[in-house]
């Protein structure tokens, strides 16, 4: 058993330096895949119709910025599921739905100074609590 105390060892070092390095490899080639970017907005009057559409119509020129390939913003769908589902929220007032060209493209967006004006000069006002979820394919 003391033997194969230093042989099992060795072989979970080894093995774990392999992981590291393909980890490095794998994050690397993953920001040239398209990066998806979903927010979920409740505004600062929940439910108001006028401004949910004023948050739509204000981000509608992001999407013509570069790197973007779809950008999709709406309001909750009332969909008949045919049963209660826990999983479900519909208390948000908007969501954002945007798909990039890369994770560079993406940080790019970011950074641009027409998106921080719109989100911190024109959408921000209006937003009282958002989430984030960003994936990548």
């Amino acid at each position: 058993m003391k033997r194969l105390y230093p042989v099992a060892l060795a072989g979970l070092l080894a093995a774990s330096g392999t992981g590291c390095s393909y980890h490095a490899k794998a994050e690397h080639n993953l920001r040239s895949h398209k990066v998806h970017h979903v927010v979920i907005v409740w505004l600062k009057q929940a439910g108001d119709e006028k401004l949910r559409q004023q948050y739509i119509q204000e981000s509608e020129g992001l999407a013509k910025l570069p790197g973007v390939l779809a950008y999709d913003v709406g309001t909750p769908a009332a969909i008949n599921r045919g049963r209660p589902n826990a999983a479900l929220d519909e208390s948000y007032d908007v969501a954002v739905s945007g798909v990039y060209e890369s994770q560079q493209a993406y940080e790019a967006f970011l950074r641009s100074p027409e998106y921080l004006r719109v989100a911190q000069q024109v959408l921000r006002p209006l937003v009282d609590k958002y989430k984030v979820y960003d994936f990548i394919e």
